[in-house]
């Protein structure tokens, strides 16, 4: 981890980035609306979209200013083009279908066309994000501690995490913040040039902030979250090893893992109450694909046997109707009509249309193409986010927090259509900005406030 790469190409000495020549006003300003677009693991509310429009309005304001700038590339060409195909395609079937479908969230997946400018954006604040990023972890640890619920929780009751719509909102939120403050308390107990006030307060913020989530991730019940923390955390535990020396290393994993253990084994009725039917019915389900291989028998059985639980019958007979749908249209999906077709399949009477899966959410809007389009740029994000960490423009917690929280999202995904939420669409806004910035970054693009010379002229005039 300590090999020397070639950074970016530094900004010439005599241009003033726009950043540096920032109002002061400004400044502070973009800051809160940064914490606006990162509010939805806070707050469920739409503040974040407007958060997104200004902050866009701003990168786009100094973009047209300055007189040198980031030239878009085929990157951010794909992520407009996309969203140019979602609203035409859109458009299109409104205006040819006499019903005039609109679908249900479609067109949330032209929300692309805002990454790129995003990412100037990004590049605009870059200076300040270090403490945008300690005033967000001061936010979530005040809602945290205004929003537990610990006699609840101790009492067996199922809770709601901070300000969500339901439990499985703010589990899945307190599992990414778990995330961003491991990675956020790593960068400072091994980054000794980092800001030390900014340390001292992510020292004493961090365990509590993991203590309250992991109680508030139990209460929520949230069988998805479960599972998917129990993947994600054993990578957690091994990509943490890196940073610490092997033996507290393995000192702190073990003391973590045994806090766990002895948590699980106190709540180890409730868990059976709440996970056990659930387990129970999926272990039988799997026993019966691979003892008839007939997956759609199976799936139809397990929806009317008695012993299914209400949340899983309910999901299935939505993956059910979200397959038979993307079948009948897997190349391209269906668009806007999908409700259409909905009421055509064999469990249309399920009062939902929330699919609780966010990869058939895009299967049945856009299919196998959409979903290959989505997958490239969500590859080209990661890439410019990994060559940023080799080329020393980003420190590798940032790298490990960003691929690690994706990982946890995508297989909260499996269980819930988290991308239609608030969570999903901040997350992708903040990460897509992110990884564009990395982008820009590593080909040494900046954002000027003058033309080269002009502010030594100005001065000695």
């Amino acid at each position: 981890m300590n090999t020397s790469h070639i950074g970016p190409a530094p900004h010439p000495r005599d241009v003033v980035t726009a950043a540096s020549a920032m109002p002061k006003a400004m400044a502070i300003i973009g800051s809160l609306l940064w914490l606006l677009v990162a509010s939805p693991t806070v707050v469920e509310s739409d503040a974040y979209r407007y958060a997104t429009a200004l902050l866009s309005l701003i990168a786009l304001y100094y973009y047209v200013k300055a007189p040198v700038k980031p030239r878009t590339d085929w990157i951010g060409w794909l992520c407009m083009g996309w969203a140019f195909y979602v609203m035409a395609r859109f458009a299109i079937i409104c205006w040819l279908t006499p019903q005039h479908d609109i679908g249900a969230s479609d067109w949330l997946y032209a929300f692309t066309f805002f990454f790129p400018i995003m990412g100037i954006a990004f590049l605009l604040y870059e200076e300040l994000m270090e403490k945008i990023v300690a005033a967000y972890f001061a936010m979530v640890l005040v809602m945290l501690v205004a929003t537990q619920h610990l006699r609840e929780v101790f009492a067996g009751e199922t809770i709601r995490p901070l300000i969500m719509n339901n439990q499985i909102h703010g589990a899945v939120a307190c599992g990414m913040i778990i995330i961003f403050t491991l990675f956020w308390l790593l960068h400072y107990l091994t980054e000794k040039s980092s800001d030390r006030r900014i340390a001292r307060f992510a020292y004493i913020a961090s365990p509590l902030i993991f203590a309250l989530c992991f109680i508030a991730i139990y209460g929520a019940k949230s069988k998805g979250v479960w599972l998917s923390l129990g993947v994600t955390m054993p990578l957690l535990a091994l990509v943490t090893l890196t940073y610490l020396r092997m033996k507290s290393g393995v000192i702190a994993i073990v003391v973590v893992a045994a806090l766990l253990v002895a948590g699980i084994y106190g709540v180890r009725h409730n868990l059976d109450k709440t996970a056990g039917p659930t387990v129970s019915a999926a272990l039988s389900m799997v026993e019966g694909v691979t003892g008839s291989h007939d997956v759609g028998g199976v799936v139809s059985n397990t929806i009317s046997s008695a012993n299914t639980p209400v949340s899983m019958d309910e999901r299935l007979q939505l993956w059910a109707n979200s397959w038979e749908v993307f079948s009948s249209a897997p190349i391209f999906g269906w668009g806007n009509q999908w409700l259409e077709r909905w009421a055509e399949t064999r469990y249309s009477h399920i009062q939902y249309t929330l699919l609780h899966n966010g990869y058939l959410e895009i299967l049945v809007r856009f299919g196998l193409f959409g979903a290959a389009v989505m997958s490239l740029m969500l590859g080209v994000f990661l890439r410019a986010a990994w060559r940023a960490r080799k080329a020393g423009i980003i420190p590798r917690a940032a790298w490990h927090a960003y691929v690690l929280c994706l990982v946890f999202f995508s297989l909260t995904l499996l269980s819930n259509s988290n991308n239609r939420l608030a969570i999903g669409e901040s997350l992708a806004f903040a990460s897509s900005a992110f990884a564009c910035w990395c982008h820009m970054r590593l080909k040494g693009e900046y954002l000027a406030a003058a033309k080269p010379g002009q502010q030594e002229a100005k001065a000695a005039a």
